[in-house]
């Protein structure tokens, strides 16, 4: 399918996005280190995904689709910004989400209260014996074996909702299909532009990666328009070598539909696997919350401990290693999930690391 065959909903959020220079931590870091805001695209808390939702939510509504389905974890931000999507263009929308402990949050919190708020239809996947099982599982096995249970919750949820009438659109975890991809493939041209408007120039781009999708967009974005950087992804979860294996074959297979002639080698791809992941997908690490308070703290912005706190994160790991050297000019590409500070998990760190046990006082009002 070429490119000008594929279209987008015009309306679909606020772009472009805006670009800041983080001039304190630069100094401290001894680089120009520059964010591009996609915390601010606009729809339902905002976020990367709402790039991706452009191209997907068009291809749906042009095809007769009435019911957005998705995936992810309980305090997906995809899931988020796919039923406010959907709200915006008078469709229903469905979250499988994947419970890791087996067990139904008892209280909303995070991106789950606002999918209630959005009138989001839920529902709850158990993959707690996946962890259980002898012998153990790698995280990518779990993975793999995740994609399997989720395929067998997907086909009931879509026959029941196709027993009502509704044509169900099945997305995958993050939007990250090739024409998903197009969010970030065209944000490519978009940061350019915007660069050459600053007469600025960057050498590295770096995101937090996941599901594919925003680094295979950024990738293919980068040599398809000739972009004079290198796009580098910080891994959210920890991930072996399969992931980069994978993430070349999902590369090549989106630029195969999309006839751009472009081939990703395995020696074309810096991805970091392990080194900002943390113990696990969204799950509370020290260096992780260390990376949210300095970016609080040298610039008033905040990050998340889900995906941005990592891929920030791998910045810092970069230039501190100097695999960016000094001097070179970088942008971080903020792909939103500030719900998640709010969910249950991290308001309990966020709690012990700066509220409990610390001394608090009345100002005194004496007369």
């Amino acid at each position: 399918m070429k490119l000008s065959e594929i279209k987008k909903m015009e309306d679909c959020g606020c772009f472009p996005t805006p670009v800041h220079e983080l001039k304190n931590l630069g100094r401290e870091l001894n680089c120009r280190l520059f964010i591009k805001r996609d915390d601010l695209t606009g729809l339902g808390f905002s976020g990367n995904k709402v790039r991706k939702l452009q191209y997907l939510v068009r291809d749906a509504k042009d095809r007769g689709y009435t019911t957005l389905l998705t995936f992810g974890g309980v305090q997906t931000n995809h899931g988020r910004q796919t039923a406010a999507v959907a709200n915006k263009y008078g469709m229903k929308s469905v979250v499988i989400a994947t419970v890791e402990d087996g067990r139904i949050p008892e209280k909303l919190s995070g991106n789950l209260l606002l999918d209630a708020i959005l009138g989001c239809d839920v529902r709850f996947l158990d993959t707690s014996a996946l962890k259980k099982g002898s012998p153990k599982l790698s995280p990518d096995e779990i993975k793999t074996e995740t994609l399997k249970l989720r395929r067998i919750a997907a086909d009931r949820v879509i026959a029941e909702y196709e027993e009502k009438g509704e044509k169900v659109y099945e997305m995958p975890a993050g939007g990250s299909t090739p024409i998903g991809c197009l969010g970030y493939f065209f944000a490519v041209k978009e940061i350019m532009d915007q660069l050459e408007q600053k007469n600025q120039k960057i050498d590295y781009l770096v995101c937090p990666t996941g599901s594919n999708g925003t680094y295979a967009g950024l990738w293919l974005g980068s040599r398809y328009f000739g972009a004079p950087f290198e796009v580098i992804g910080g891994c959210v979860s920890p991930h072996e070598e399969i992931y980069i294996e994978n993430m070349v074959k999902f590369i090549n297979e989106t630029s195969q539909f999309l006839e751009l002639n472009i081939t990703a080698k395995r020696k074309d791809i810096h991805i970091l696997c392990t080194e900002c992941a943390g113990i696990a997908y969204d799950k509370p690490d020290e260096e992780t919350f260390e990376t949210i308070y300095k970016m609080a703290r040298s610039e008033g912005l905040f990050i998340d401990p889900c995906y941005t706190g990592k891929g920030f994160t791998a910045v810092l790991k970069l230039l501190k290693s100097e695999k960016i050297p000094k001097g070179s000019s970088v942008l971080f590409i903020h792909t939103g999930g500030l719900p998640g500070l709010y969910s249950q998990q991290h308001l309990e760190k966020f709690s012990k690391d700066l509220w409990e046990g610390k001394e608090h006082s009345m100002v005194p009002l004496n007369r």
